[in-house]
């Protein structure tokens, strides 16, 4: 049996939350047409001028679950707080190392 598909908020296609991302995965909906149809609906409602569109979208944020962290993905913003942060690779720039500064004398400085 195929396991039951939940509705959970995207973390890779996300612009805010990963809620319209989240539910265009789930029925295999294209995330940026949802999205702007989203806004279009919220802005073109005649109560409440879209005040309703965004309570909804926080109501779902606030209760869908972020969706389970897969396997080999990268390092996220949270891992930068948690020092789990993968070594840094080489940039391929260089170091400058044992730089002295030296006084110029300036004779056009004080007028002399």
């Amino acid at each position: 049996m195929a396991e039951k598909k939940r509705f959970v908020r995207s973390r890779t296609n996300r612009l805010v939350g990963g809620v319209l991302g989240g539910i265009a995965e789930h029925f295999g909906w294209n995330a940026n047409l949802l999205r702007v149809i989203y806004v279009l609906v919220t802005v073109l409602m005649p109560f409440a001028h879209g005040i309703l569109g965004l309570a909804v979208y926080v109501i779902l944020y606030t209760f869908m679950p972020l969706e389970d962290r897969a396997e080999g993905s990268g390092p996220s913003l949270r891992d930068l707080f948690r020092g789990a942060s993968p070594a840094p690779k080489d940039s391929g720039r260089k170091v400058i190392h044992d730089v002295t500064e030296q006084d110029v004398k300036d004779s056009h400085k004080d007028g002399d």
